[in-house]
Formats: structure tokens, C-alpha cells, sequence
């Protein structure tokens, strides 16, 4: 994936537009903490000359005892300001990185559903995290702005004082500066490469095993399938990469370190040579060889500590960078584009679907998962989709609600391609089932509607449960249609069986009651009556809208209109039941061997 590499300062000045975007806060914040850091610096660099200065001018006990009164009070109001600052600081960042998180969420839950089963998508999606860890990115950035403000504060004032004095010397430190900034900013680039990025899929899988590890849905196959072995070797693994790219990390900046020592060696030669030879010759008073050490000193240890600013700041801004990437990615799909050159008006009175030599293979792959499709999918209709796993039926489903774009040809509702949709409002027209239901740490109506308690009809919530069967189940509980799902957030969170699970699906789709319904595999996990109740709503579901209706149990689809028969991804029959019986084909043979086994089965179970 190709990514747009930006400037240091452009980076940095884009962290601050979001930090002041997320609140003003952390501003204020760094500005007071930088300010008063820098005071109290200089306040303890001139201390020793005004000591000395009492001595040589022959001032009063008197005097010395109130000005050593009014400069501890100055260093006490100057801490206790700089101390609320910091905390300050870490209450606000908090707010700003709330907000930059939601930013990157929304892109991960708006991105193209392709970009989602891509890994390095999901990689530059761990690199964006990143730039959000404590210490990281945006709060490296922001959190060494104080100490860029207090340093530029103490390094010009003392370049001014030690340049009045003696330019060269002056020119001859900020060279030396100027080196040592470079050799970090090498090395931070470098590091960010050869470490950051390298580790960022590790990253990646290591947060995958953790997740699963402590994930309720796992559990049972863990503990029975005695997966721990499996687990300890795939941590053992990504460890032991992970320490040995950390070892290099940390070598690397060991070298880094004893470059800039070297350097900043030579600047301390410079500065103290020239002190010296400054007092020898005459041409300082004791008071002010006192306040050009403290100068010198404060100059040496704040160009040192601006340059591991810098390298850190640099480092930081390759991060945001990545985050600014993420979150700012421009999509294959032209409907994520603000929904610019894209069709938003999608109520129309009927609806017609066209596949015209559809072909499809996932993004990284060679093979064909359908080929050279061609299908037309009436309004009102209600179409079974059928073949063994792997035939491409799950594919079908996808294109057709746009999670993803046909390799070739192309797809029409009601004469328009597909891309020419918004896609969000696309996603309107579908009621889905699937055959893998999610549960969310949400409340059972939210389960169903997925809008908060206010935008929600409850009424139709319980018509949906009740339509579903499994409005019997939820009444059991004294929260009824707020009882919460698992225990993630809620102690008294429940969970749900297979079949439950289905059936929360259709109360999904009941509510939602889209003019498309797609059924896929939608009761593989249910008993015989619970399949039987729920057949019959799906033809009370489904009236006056096309249904697409995958399943393995050919017995279930006689009420649709059409049939297509899937085989390595062709359609290789279309009729109706009756007709693809009569053929005598590759559906008939598929759905004699079903009616044997159904029949075997009712002559063991009547004994």
C-alpha cells in the first residue's frame, strides 16, 4: 500500500490542528507549562551570580535575606503553576485522544469490507494505533511541545547572551547542534523503519492472541480441544521476534547515543575553553564567570535535550503520518467519497437486479471465485442459491449488497451499475440473515434495531422477538427487551445458544424491513420445529420483496420462484424445483441424495 509520506513540520502542525479540533486544552496547557519550565530554568541560572553579586557589591544581610525570600517564592509559584500544568495536560489529552480515536474507528467501520480481510490494510491500521499509544505519536508530539517551548526559551536566551560576548563561540555550538539533530533524526527514521514498521503485524497478531485467549465465544474450544499448547507456541514465536528486533532497536540507538556524545563532547570543549581563556585574560568578573557557566551549561544540556527532542519529534510525526494516511485513505469505492457522483435516492417502487458476465476473485488472488455470471433477479421474486461449500454462493450474496465491486462486468439495479449507489444508503435496502450471527455488549433492542433507546420503536422490537421466537425466552428475565447480552459490560449479561442466535438475527431483519431479504444458511443451527416456525415466517417475511435464499437443505427452497444451481463457480442450472427435477441434473442428483438421507433418518427414528 502506498503511502503518502508528509514533512515534519507539515505532521506536526496537522497533530496540533487535531489536538485544537478535539478541544483547546492540552493548547493552554503546553503554553503554561512551557513558559513557567522556562522561567524557573533561568531563575536558578542567574541565582549564583546574584549570590556572588551581594559579596562583590558589599550588600546588607538584610537585603540578601528578602531577596532570597522573593526568589524562593518566585521557584515555589513557579513549580506549583508548572505542576497543575502537567496534569492539566494529561486531563486534556485525554479528551484529544478520545476524539482521535473515534476518527480512526470510523474508518475501520466505514472502510470498503474488502480492506477488512486485507492484511496490510490491517496493518496500516495497527501503524495509525500506534500513533495513539501513551508516549507515541500524538502524544509524543503534543507532550514535547511544552519542553520545545521552554528549551527554545532558554536556548535563544542564551545564545543572545553568550553571542554578545563572543559570536564565533556562539556559531560554533549551534553547528555542533545542528550535527547532533542530524545524527538523531537518522537514527529515528531508521529505527522507525527497521523496528516500528517491521513490528506492526506482530503487533498485530499478538493483539489477535490476546483477544482470542480471554474471548468467551473461544473458551470452550480452548479448554476442550486443549488449544493452550497452540497458544504458547504462536506467543513463543512472535516473542522471540519480537526480541530480537528489540534488541536491534536498542543497539541501534546505543550507537545513535555515542555519536552524539562524541559531538556534544567537542561543543563542551569549545564552551568551557573559551570560559577559561576569557578569565585568564581578565575580561570577566567572578559574578559573571558564575552566570556564563550556568549559561553555558543551561545551552550545552538544552541543545542536547532539543536534539533527543527533535529525534523523538521526528520519530512521532512518521507515526501521525500513518494515522494521517489512515483516517484520510481514499477508497476504491467512489461512495465513501462524501457520496460525491453518487445516486442517494434509493426508494424506488420496484427493484430489479442484473448480473451481466459477473466475475469475482478476491483481492491477492489468482483464482476465480465466480465466473462470467449472468442473472436477472425479478422484483418480487424469491430466488434459492444452492450448491456444495465453495461454490461461490456466499460470494453471490457479497456483490450483490456491495461489500464488494465484480472483478469484471457488472452488476444493475434497475438498469444502473451498482457504483453508481451511495453506498450507505445502498446497505438500507437489505434485511440480511446469516448463517454466523454476531452478539454485541449491548442491550437486546439494541441487538435488534441497533439505534439508541430513544430513535427506537420498543413495540416493534417486541413484534420482531415475539415473529422469531425468541421473544418467549427474553420475557424470562426482568429486563425484559433491556436485559443485556453477554458479560462484558454487565455482570448480569446473558448469552445465547446457536439456534437463539439465529433467531436474533431474524428479529433483526423483521425490524428492519428492507424491501431485499437475504437468507443465508439461516437455520442451520435450529431444531426441527424451531426451522419449521421460522420457514413459515420467512414466507410471511418476504412477501412483496425479492428474497435470496441460501441453504444446503434443498427440501426448503420449493416456495422460490427460481433456483440456481452453483458448481465451482458457474451457475450450471436455473429453473424452479420443479423443473430442475425434471432435468434430472446435477440439482436433482443433489436433492435425491438429501430426500434419502431424510428418509432413512425418519425409518431409525420410528425404530
Amino acid at each position: 500500500m502506498k503511502i503518502k509520506q508528509h514533512g515534519l513540520i507539515s505532521n506536526f502542525i496537522y497533530a496540533w490542528k487535531m489536538s485544537i479540533k478535539g478541544g483547546k486544552g492540552v493548547l493552554v496547557a503546553t503554553l503554561f507549562i512551557g513558559i513557567f519550565q522556562a522561567m524557573n530554568a533561568l531563575v536558578w541560572v542567574y541565582a549564583p551570580k546574584w549570590i556572588v553579586s551581594f559579596v562583590e557589591k558589599h550588600y546588607s544581610v538584610t537585603k540578601f535575606v528578602w531577596f532570597t525570600v522573593l526568589v524562593c517564592a518566585v521557584l515555589f509559584i513557579s513549580n506549583a503553576l508548572n505542576r497543575y500544568g502537567y496534569t492539566k495536560l494529561d486531563y486534556e489529552f485525554v479528551k484529544t485522544n478520545a476524539f482521535l480515536e473515534r476518527l480512526r474507528m470510523r474508518k475501520m467501520f466505514k472502510t470498503d469490507f474488502k480492506n477488512m480481510e486485507n492484511p496490510d490494510f490491517l496493518d496500516f491500521g495497527q501503524k495509525a494505533k500506534n500513533a495513539l499509544y501513551q508516549g507515541n505519536g500524538f502524544h509524543g508530539v503534543l507532550y514535547e511541545s511544552h519542553n520545545i517551548i521552554s528549551n527554545s526559551i532558554i536556548i535563544i536566551f542564551s545564545s543572545v547572551m553568550i553571542g554578545i560576548r563572543n559570536i564565533w563561540v556562539l556559531i560554533a555550538i549551534l553547528f555542533m547542534a545542528i550535527i547532533v539533530g542530524y545524527i538523531l533524526g537518522w537514527f529515528g527514521k531508521r529505527d522507525k523503519i527497521k523496528f516500528q514498521d517491521v513490528m506492526a503485524p506482530t503487533n498485530r497478531k499478538l493483539n489477535y492472541l490476546e483477544r482470542t485467549s480471554k474471548n468467551f465465544d473461544f473458551a470452550k474450544d480452548i479448554r476442550l480441544f486443549n488449544m493452550s499448547g497452540v497458544f504458547k507456541r504462536e506467543f513463543a514465536v512472535l516473542n522471540n521476534f519480537f526480541f530480537k528486533k528489540n534488541r536491534q532497536h536498542h543497539n541501534r540507538w546505543i550507537i545513535g547515543a555515542l555519536c552524539m556524545e562524541s559531538v556534544l563532547l567537542s561543543e563542551t570543549l569549545v564552551m568551557y575553553g573559551w570560559l577559561v581563556w576569557s578569565v585568564l585574560k581578565g575580561e570577566m568578573a567572578i559574578s559573571d564567570l558564575l552566570l556564563f557557566i550556568g549559561l553555558v551549561n543551561s545551552l550545552h544540556r538544552n541543545i542536547g535535550f532539543m536534539s533527543w527532542i527533535y529525534s523523538a519529534v521526528k520519530t512521532n510525526t512518521l507515526m501521525i503520518n500513518d494515522y494521517r494516511e489512515f483516517v484520510n485513505w481514499k477508497e476504491d469505492s467512489e461512495s465513501f467519497a462524501e457520496g460525491e457522483g453518487v445516486e442517494k435516492n434509493l426508494d424506488f417502487d420496484s427493484y430489479e437486479f442484473k448480473f451481466e458476465n459477473v466475475s469475482f476473485k478476491y483481492p491477492g488472488h489468482d483464482n476465480y471465485v465466480l465466473k462470467n455470471i449472468n442473472l436477472t433477479i425479478k422484483n418480487d421474486s424469491k430466488l434459492a442459491v444452492v450448491g456444495i461449500n465453495g461454490a461461490g454462493k456466499t460470494t453471490l450474496i457479497k456483490l450483490i449488497m456491495k461489500l464488494y465491486n465484480p472483478t469484471e462486468g457488472r452488476i444493475l439495479l434497475n438498469g444502473r451499475d451498482l457504483r453508481d449507489f451511495d453506498r450507505d444508503e445502498y446497505f438500507k435496502l437489505f434485511s440480511p440473515v446469516f448463517q454466523n450471527i454476531e452478539c454485541f455488549a449491548l442491550p437486546i433492542f439494541e441487538n435488534v434495531s441497533f439505534e439508541v433507546e430513544e430513535e427506537t420503536d420498543m413495540d416493534k422490537v417486541t413484534s420482531a422477538l415475539d415473529r422469531s421466537g425468541l421473544l418467549e425466552k427474553i420475557d424470562m428475565y426482568d429486563a425484559g427487551i433491556r436485559v443485556n447480552l453477554l458479560k462484558i459490560f454487565d455482570e448480569k449479561g446473558i448469552d445465547l445458544s446457536g439456534g437463539e442466535k439465529q433467531k436474533l438475527a431474524l428479529a433483526r431483519a423483521l425490524y428492519k424491513d428492507a424491501p431485499i431479504v437475504i437468507l443465508d444458511e439461516p437455520t442451520a443451527a435450529l431444531d426441527a420445529l424451531a426451522e419449521d416456525r421460522m420457514y413459515r415466517e420467512f414466507n410471511n417475511m418476504v412477501k412483496n420483496k425479492i428474497a435470496i435464499f441460501i441453504s444446503h437443505r434443498l427440501g426448503s427452497t420449493r416456495f422460490c420462484d427460481q433456483i440456481a444451481m452453483f458448481k465451482e463457480g458457474e451457475i450450471v442450472e436455473l429453473g424452479t424445483h420443479s423443473e430442475l427435477l425434471e432435468k434430472n441434473g446435477e440439482y436433482a442428483e443433489m436433492f435425491n441424495v438429501q430426500s434419502s438421507y431424510y428418509k432413512d433418518e425418519e425409518v431409525i427414528s420410528h425404530g
